[in-house]
């Protein structure tokens, strides 16, 4: 508890950042993608003529011994129709582990404007080595980097600020706590020297306290410090920040990944289900019922050179090869719910479609099952899977 509120007084008093890094280690997270997303919108009319929008996000991809994320964010905001803020960057950077998992090579570029800064772009591009010092289930994560990063910006107005090519030291620090289940704590620090010329320097750091609301929702709440001995002329040393964000992430956890998930595994399984496994009832439906293309799996379908013709009385054909091969079916809507009723059918966002095949002299040939979803219907034919669409 002691711990808990001295971060808390820490937070408060201390206002840091340049740009949302949090610490990331190999294992954080399961292997594959995930990422997170936020916004910010407001609109006032009256006495106050306001209008801000803020939004960003970020995506990463794990995997044993590597980590890579894409970040970004964009900020415009008005007040009585004049600009008051507008600025946005990219940051993509790869993370390689070598020697050991204390060690790791990072590779990173940025791409930043800001409006209010004079900067119409300010582009780098880096790579150094970074160290894991600390890790500790109680005292938490901490992280040393160090780099050589190319520098390039571009000024708004170049006859008051030329352009700059710089090559600078980047030193920073990175440490993160999880207080317990619900509460992470984050600090990062930068100080990026000019090579040959020390007076020209930025420093800047961030803390961040973020609270799990649930599984895929975030509450955060950011300060921000950043400082440059030399900006552009006209333009302040000093810049602070303090932001409350609602963040969705997303990955293993949230729930269109897990239907996502859900739908591969039952195509993995597709060439062991039939209906006779199937807890269901057959829903017949008939012409008169379809109020939509959505509400029945009739229509034609197309994967490739193959085509499905399926008719609202249960029957169809399926070609194959321009005409060259050519078979009749007939289909059964098949709901995977134990209530009856064609209505419990039309409602689920997934149905399975059983489709029995038969030549020309109608001698039954094979049976095959295929999930239909809308405008989708995904079958498995040996080890390919098949993705028509209407």
């Amino acid at each position: 508890m002691r711990r808990f509120l001295f971060l808390i007084q820490f937070l408060i008093l201390n206002a840091m950042a340049i740009i949302d890094i949090a610490t990331i280690d190999f294992g954080d997270k399961t292997e594959g993608l995930s990422g997170a997303a936020y916004g910010s919108f407001q609109k006032k009319r009256g006495n106050t003529q306001t209008d801000e929008a803020e939004y960003g996000g970020r995506i990463e991809f794990d995997t044993n011994k590597t980590i890579t994320w894409l970040q970004g964010s964009a900020e415009h905001d008005k007040a009585s129709g004049i600009t008051t803020d507008k600025n946005s960057f990219l940051h993509l950077r790869h993370i390689h582990q070598i020697y050991n998992p204390n060690w790791a090579l990072e590779l990173y570029t940025q791409f930043k404007k800001d409006e209010f800064k004079d900067i119409e772009l300010r582009r780098l591009y880096g790579v150094g080595p970074r160290y894991k010092v600390m890790d500790s289930a109680f005292y938490g994560k901490l992280f040393f980097g160090l780099s050589v990063l190319d520098e390039h910006i571009e000024y708004t107005n170049p006859a008051v600020n030329p352009s700059e090519h710089n090559t600078r030291t980047n030193v920073y620090t990175s440490y993160k706590l999880a207080i317990n289940e619900r509460f992470d704590f984050s600090f990062i620090s930068y100080y990026q020297p000019k090579i040959g010329d020390t007076s020209d320097y930025m420093m800047s750091a961030s803390s961040e306290m973020t609270i799990h609301l649930t599984k895929v929702f975030d509450l955060s709440y950011l300060l921000e410090f950043d400082y440059d001995s030399k900006p552009a002329k006209t333009v302040g040393k000093t810049d602070t920040q303090q932001k409350l964000s609602f963040v969705y992430r997303f990955g293993e956890n949230d729930p269109f990944s897990q239907y996502a998930k859900n739908i591969l595994a039952s195509v993995d399984n597709l060439d062991d289900m039939n209906a006779s496994k199937v807890i269901a009832v057959e829903v017949n439906t008939k012409i008169e019922d379809i109020k939509n293309s959505s509400d029945t799996v009739t229509g034609k379908w197309v994967f490739d050179e193959e085509t499905f013709s399926i008719f609202p009385d249960g029957k169809g054909s399926y070609v194959s090869r321009d005409g060259i091969y050519k078979e009749k079916l007939e289909w059964t809507l098949v709901s995977t719910d134990t209530h009856e009723g064609s209505a419990v059918a039309k409602n689920q966002g997934t149905k399975l479609v059983v489709i029995r095949f038969s030549d020309e002299e109608d001698r039954p040939l094979r049976v095959e099952n295929y999930l239909w979803s809308e405008d989708t219907l995904l079958g498995l034919a040996g080890d390919q899977v098949k993705l028509f669409k209407r």
